[in-house]
């Protein structure tokens, strides 16, 4: 559902924006010719895990299944931006991203004695650091679509990697992700603004191998997510 919300949004604002940049004379008539451009982003960002149990859960006593639940969660960062050619441009983008998942395990329960789900929650301030190479359609009066492809570095600082606690659900605090995503940029009197979704799938197993009944279910955790953005230069 919340996916569903992020791709009506970013088609309403993209259509809103491209009907208002076709009227008047072209905006920032130069701004493509420079070398160099500054900005920032705000963002709503969905962040998921894609869980590989193991291939044979009837082997693992006491395990018998896994799901996710997410909530909605925000990211900023700041642009620079380098022109590479009339078509392309390189991004360095360092970002903070805020953002809580919610892993429900379904297994026994020493303390009950009774199979249950039981909740982990997994609460991340995340300190990135992108490169992105965008590759752009012509411009078209006062808009241009885009693509683009990255990778992401990602460091969590609220990571509880080397706490001792059987009801912790530990992860590491280090990620690398690949990117893809699709936007448009459209050009006002002052500034460009671009509305953009992106995706993006972690390539590190985060699984910290620590022998409670949750890890010994799992044959490994991997980042995956959406981020909708809007971009000011």
């Amino acid at each position: 559902m919340l996916k569903a919300r992020i791709y009506i949004l970013f088609a309403l604002a993209t259509f809103g924006f491209k009907a208002g940049a076709q009227s008047g004379p072209p905006n920032l008539r130069l701004y493509d010719e420079q070398l160099l451009h500054f900005g920032f982003y705000i963002g709503i960002n969905n962040y998921d895990f894609r869980l590989v149990p193991k291939e044979d859960l009837s082997e693992v006593p006491d395990f018998y299944g896994v799901r996710t639940v997410v909530s909605p969660g925000y990211s900023i960062g700041i642009i620079s931006d380098i022109r590479l050619g009339k078509n392309m441009n390189f991004r360095f983008i360092p970002s903070f991203a805020n953002t809580e998942r919610r892993i429900y395990f379904d297994m026994f329960n020493p303390i009950t004695g009774v199979r249950e789900e039981q909740e982990r929650i997994i609460e991340s301030s995340l300190v990135q650091a992108p490169i992105e190479l965008r590759l752009k359609t012509d411009r078209i009066h006062n808009h241009r679509w885009y693509v683009l492809a990255g990778l992401t570095y990602s460091y969590d600082l609220a990571s509880k990697e080397d706490l001792e606690d059987p009801l912790v659900f530990k992860l590491n605090s280090t990620d690398l992700s690949y990117d893809f995503g699709v936007g448009m940029d459209f050009y006002f009197e002052y500034f460009k603004f671009s509305p953009q979704i992106k995706a993006f799938w972690g390539v590190r197993d985060l699984t910290i191998q620590d022998g409670t009944l949750a890890v010994t279910g799992l044959e490994g955790t991997y980042t995956r997510g959406l981020l909708f953005s809007f971009t000011f230069q």
